[in-house]
């Protein structure tokens, strides 16, 4: 952590406030942004302009707590002489005067998640709730014994944690009952979005606590100097931000409690929250400036966070990530994203007991995103289709809504069923999410339905329906799917879990479609794809396939010869063997003009006539069928491959039907090349 180097220069500044900004807040409508200041005043923003939209004036002291309701309708602030005051979200107008609410500072509320209740907690050991409507006290005061410093509902609602000088307590909000009580000073608060843990920041370090059993989880959060004033999850539950006295904004990773990140103010920081979107934090201090900073764009990575043993999974080296992700479930039992991540790398090996019985031990220490995903695989893999369908389904609820999360679920999914040979339903999921996920980039879906849809034909090809596979090539040759020019995260992750290799697509679909002309007879065509796909490709590319293009040509040349020698032999008749062109290097052969034996023989095949059995049998003449059958199987004699010749790469896919892990080979492959 000591060899990160901070990020000094935000992307933007929002200036404006005169004194210390002690909160900040952002809409759902991610469109603006709230801060209060020790100026007594709170400021609207406009996100994308930076301009300040309204001054809102009525504290008669400084500004210490704010808090948005979940629809964004209303906002709240606290001071420091112990007055709420509740503003209109939309205009920033507010909707009452001054509360006398406490009489200490009010250092923290909290809408609940209906917004029907504001609960405010107060240095005179007190938190108090309040209605939305009336805006009066419902109900008694909780009474804590101690300076509260933060106060958070759940994401249910069902509790309420407070953070005090003392201890965190835990409440049902209300029956007033008192649930757990955590040991240790807290500043801070968070819960992550699906309620199973929540996160205190105290001195100088994190704590993470299990809420099902109300003990700690795993090890602090270590990397901090001073005190930590405030704590933020990102919207997709797989971050943490933290802010504090010693300048730092911390990035963590909520998997495995490692700093990723550090951004450094000018002076001490005091409040930080993710945007809605979770590409950027954005935090204040003393320096009277809201500072926003981007996220690392691989700093959420959900499939294999750890960086080597993501590494190992790209090379394929397969058992040193299972290595890798072993060690770290000895040294923290109850990581579940290591359990997760070694299910995903033992689906690459096809071993599919230990996938599913990692998947389970990651979603029996807590439920998330990537333990329901690697369920949902294992499941596939081991043939139970209907279970996997509804392990993807609950992965559904991790998402928080977010776009891009779903879009790749989803996209996961399909993947897993088609590989389950349940096409049809793939493609139209596919074909649905461009309906379901309208505000992310439509290149994903691109490139993961031609890239299916490719090894669609590729049977076809094999099954010998040339024309049909030749069209489709053709098709997802001009599609632009495979462009190397833009390849974001997310299919280096679908490298990852399926080992594709959608650099390489786009040559391998090219050679594809040469061979399904070439197949076909269709020699014109043939040549002109092969023209096409060398403007298409780079130097390297070229570079790499030089053997197997002047193979190509070779036998075009050799197709032209034939055709031009046989008599009567249209070009779509030709019927090649598939195998001739699969080999991947340069074979030394004669010239045509130096092989006139075998083009004497095809003259004789056309023009030879029946020939006079020996007596004492009678004379007999072979059907004209017979010659037919013969030129054929010298043509594909001449066509063929002799079987020392390189067979095309393939790509294992990790999925097949439990009564297919028996057969010759125990699973399913599909040819890329």
């Amino acid at each position: 952590m000591s060899q990160l180097i901070p990020s000094t220069t935000p992307i933007r500044t929002f200036e404006d406030h005169e004194a210390l900004i002690n909160a900040v807040a952002v809409f759902p409508d991610k469109r603006r942004m709230i801060t209060g200041s020790d100026d007594k005043t709170l400021r609207l923003w406009d996100l994308e302009t930076g301009v300040v939209l309204k001054k809102m004036e009525g504290h008669s002291r400084g500004v210490l707590a704010l808090a948005v309701s979940r629809n964004g309708q209303i906002i709240a602030s606290g001071d420091y002489g112990g007055e709420v005051i509740a503003w209109d979200g939309e205009t920033g107008e507010s909707i009452t005067q001054p509360i006398e609410a406490h009489s200490g500072n009010i250092t923290s509320v909290d809408f609940s998640p209906n917004g029907m209740v504001l609960a405010t907690g107060s240095w005179d050991y007190t938190v108090k709730f309040w209605s939305t409507k009336t805006w009066q006290m419902q109900g008694d005061p909780i009474e804590c014994g101690s300076l509260v410093f933060c106060v958070r509902y759940s994401p249910s609602g069902e509790l309420l944690a407070i953070a005090t000088d003392e201890n965190i307590q835990i409440y049902n909000p209300g029956t007033r009952e008192q649930v757990a009580s955590l040991t240790g000073q807290s500043l801070s608060l968070a819960w992550t979005p699906d309620g199973t843990r929540i996160l205190s920041g105290g001195r100088n370090s994190i704590l993470e606590w299990d809420t099902s059993t109300w003990q700690q989880v795993g090890h602090a959060y270590e990397g901090h100097t001073g005190r930590i004033n405030a704590i933020a999850i990102h919207p997709t539950d797989t971050l943490v931000a933290s802010a504090s006295e010693d300048k730092d904004i911390r990035l963590w990773r909520l998997s495995d409690q490692r700093t990723i990140a550090v951004s450094r103010h000018s002076s001490a920081t005091t409040c930080v929250t993710f945007s809605v979107d979770g590409k950027h934090i954005i935090s204040g201090g003393p320096d009277k400036k809201i500072s926003e900073w981007a996220i690392p764009k691989d700093a959420h990575s959900k499939i294999l966070d750890i960086t080597t043993a993501r590494d190992a999974c790209l090379t394929g080296d397969l058992s040193f990530a299972e290595e890798l992700l072993t060690q770290e479930i000895h040294i923290n039992a109850d990581d579940v994203i290591s359990y997760a991540n070694r299910s995903f790398v033992m689906a690459r090996k096809h071993e599919w007991d230990h996938a599913l019985d990692d998947a389970i031990q990651s979603i029996n220490i807590r439920p998330s995103l990537v333990g329901f995903i690697s369920k949902g695989i294992a499941l596939c893999g081991k043939g139970h289709v209907r279970e996997a369908r509804i392990a993807f389904d609950v992965a559904s609820m991790f998402t928080n809504q977010n776009s891009e999360t779903n879009q790749f679920l989803l996209l996961i999914k399909a993947i897993v069923l088609f590989s389950a040979d349940q096409h049809e339903e793939a493609m139209l999921l596919i074909k649905d999410l461009a309906a379901a996920c309208p505000n992310v980039d439509p290149l994903a879906c691109r490139v993961v339905e031609t890239y299916l849809r490719v090894q669609l034909r590729i049977k076809a090809f094999d099954g010998a329906r040339y024309d049909e596979a030749a069209d489709y090539f053709t098709t997802a040759v001009n599609s632009g799917a495979f462009s190397s020019k833009f390849m974001p995260q997310m299919y280096e992750d679908l490298t990852v879990l399926f080992g594709w290799d959608l650099q390489s697509l786009l040559l391998t679909t090219h050679q594809k479609r040469c061979q399904a002309f070439l197949s076909a007879g269709k020699l014109d065509e043939a040549l002109e794809a092969h023209k096409s796909m060398m403007d298409a490709i780079n130097d390297i590319a070229k570079a790499s396939c030089l053997d197997w293009s002047n193979e190509f040509k070779d036998k075009c040349s050799t197709l032209a010869a034939m055709q031009a020698e046989i008599p009567g032999q249209e070009q779509d008749g030709y019927d090649a063997d598939p195998s001739f062109f699969y080999g991947t290097h340069q074979i030394s052969r004669p010239r045509l003009q130096q092989r006139p034996g075998r083009l004497k023989r095809f003259r004789l095949a056309m023009t030879r006539r029946p020939q006079e059995a020996p007596a004492p049998a009678p004379p007999t003449t072979s059907p004209p069928v017979a010659v037919t059958t013969t030129i054929k199987t010298d043509l594909r004699h001449l066509f063929s491959r002799s079987p020392h010749h390189a067979t095309p790469p393939v790509v294992d896919v990790p999925f097949t039907k439990a009564k297919e892990v028996d057969q010759v080979d125990s699973y399913q492959r599909i040819l890329v090349f």
